[in-house]
């Protein structure tokens, strides 16, 4: 089937870090003019979504903030009018305004980026208490490690695996490589998973959940992409470019 939409991860792809990368903004203009729909998809919880449409916007790149898809919308959605407890940074919490917060008897604790070099082991022991005393975990991802200018870091989901291993109990995972994080943006843009296309640098988050949710993918050798990782874990996507700026011309080969 034609690829009618393109699902763009940002951090590893168009950015990295505060630097976008080469033609990012040369490409995205390109796939527009083509006749694309596109939507920009992130893991990211450092940053709210108008945060990341200003940033993009100071790169030129063309994305506008309704075009940019979260997992906090989907943390929303699931509290819904119930309590939680909330981990995620001060900037994050514009995204989750209307929350009802509930520091000891939460419905559900959201687990979210935090800063720093992650979560301190008394965070986790409180994290912990609270999912032994039955509050549902919310992970807004689950990635193992991303990429900033000075290298690769920890990501969240090393101390959510933590705590799942700790209680016995398991995260709901809400963004990338949820398969209701994919389909819930399909329905959002009026596209068909089977014709809609990921770009993404993290094999795992980006093209294996984009391949188990029906969609074709595109796997940059940018970002975190790093080939002896990508050969281990047997995943394949459909193109895999040097950058996204090879990706005007390669899609044609879909």
């Amino acid at each position: 089937m034609t690829v009618k939409a393109i699902l763009l991860d940002l951090d590893g792809v168009l950015y990295i870090g505060d630097q976008p990368l080469p033609d990012a903004a040369w490409a995205v203009r390109r796939l527009c003019e083509s006749g694309f729909k596109l939507a920009g998809v992130t893991n990211t919880t450092t940053q709210s979504r108008h945060t990341i449409t200003e940033k993009l916007a100071e790169m030129d790149i063309p994305l506008a903030e309704d075009q940019i898809h979260t997992p906090a919308a989907l943390a929303m959605a699931r509290i819904g009018n119930k309590s939680a407890r909330l981990f995620v940074r001060g900037e994050l919490r514009e995204d989750f305004s209307g929350v009802r917060e509930d520091e000891n008897q939460p419905d559900f604790v959201v687990m979210g980026d935090i800063g720093g070099e992650g979560y301190p082991p008394e965070t986790l022991r409180e994290i912990f208490l609270h999912m032994m005393n039955g509050t549902q975990l919310l992970a807004l991802h689950k990635n193992r490690f991303w990429q900033k200018p000075d290298g690769l870091h920890l990501d969240l989901g090393v101390f959510v695996a933590a705590i799942e291993y700790a209680t016995g109990r398991k995260a709901e995972i809400l963004g990338k490589p949820s398969a209701d994080f994919f389909h819930g943006i399909c329905r959002s843009i009026g596209t068909d998973p089977a014709q809609t296309l990921m770009v993404g640098d993290d094999v795992e988050s980006d093209i294996g959940g984009a391949k188990d949710a029906g969609l074709k993918t595109a796997l940059v050798q940018t970002g975190k992409y790093r080939e002896d990782f990508v050969k281990q874990t047997g995943i394949r996507a459909n193109l895999v470019i040097p950058s996204i700026a090879d990706l005007p011309d390669a899609i044609k080969l879909l």
